[in-house]
């Protein structure tokens, strides 16, 4: 990962604020992520906004192959 803005590695997350219902985002190589079931990008900043806002991120373990 080229950024420094956050520590989350490249994969998939399950991700939730507060008491909202967990939701599935997919960081990429670049730092930015893609919200899972939306075409919606955002860029390393926008992850970085979403860790200060005290969004919880969760790790999902790939499967074995």
């Amino acid at each position: 990962m080229n950024t420094d803005l956050h520590d989350l590695k490249p994969g998939y997350y399950w991700y939730t604020m507060a008491n909202d219902p967990l939701a599935v985002i997919h960081i990429h190589e670049d730092g930015g992520a893609t919200l899972m079931g939306t075409d919606y990008r955002i860029g390393a900043e926008g992850v970085a906004d979403m860790v200060r806002q005290g969004e919880r991120f969760f790790w999902i373990e790939p499967p074995q192959l």
